[in-house]
């Protein structure tokens, strides 16, 4: 019985040491945005391929799909967008490529995306088919469930978000 105990944990704590802890403080960017944008600045790297909308109090979230017809420039290859504004500034991008765009499966998903924005690929933690790497202030998640999709949250803007949405 402790043989099996033993072998059991160290199992366990071998698959669980593959992903390391994030120490990074500065999110990657994700189709030259970045966390904590102001609308105007959002604006000035999608233009003229993409104009945001959103008011600049409360809570706000835009959306832009590319379903019927593809999107071109800057974002080619993407079908759908979230952009999530609180108070002005964006603390959550959320991207739905195309089923033929770059990555079949979520190891090449995880890998390219490492490639293009820097963003070390033993941080993130895969389990069941979802990765996530929480990092200093902010979270990374990807999948590919309905297509390769990868999302980035600003952890305390969220933390607002949620007791915004407690008051009103």
């Amino acid at each position: 019985m402790r043989l099996t105990l033993l072998i059991l944990s160290i199992l366990f704590l071998s698959s669980y040491s593959t992903a390391q802890e994030c120490t990074v403080t500065e999110p990657p960017a994700l189709l030259n945005l970045r966390l904590g944008m102001t609308l105007v600045e959002v604006n000035s790297v999608t233009r003229p391929d993409l104009k945001v909308k959103a008011e600049t109090e409360g809570e706000e979230t835009f959306f832009k799909n590319w379903i019927k017809k593809p999107a071109k420039g800057k974002l080619a290859g993407v079908r759908a967008i979230y952009l999530s504004f609180f108070r002005g500034r964006l603390y959550q991008i959320e991207v739905f490529y195309q089923d033929e765009f770059r990555w079949e499966d979520l190891e090449s998903l995880l890998t390219g995306f490492s490639a293009d924005t820097g963003f070390a690929r033993e941080f993130w933690k895969v389990k069941n088919g979802y990765a996530k790497a929480r990092c200093e202030g902010f979270t990374l998640e990807a999948d590919r469930v309905l297509g390769a999709h990868v999302q980035i949250t600003d952890d305390a803007m969220m933390e607002a978000v949620e007791a915004f949405r407690k008051k009103n």
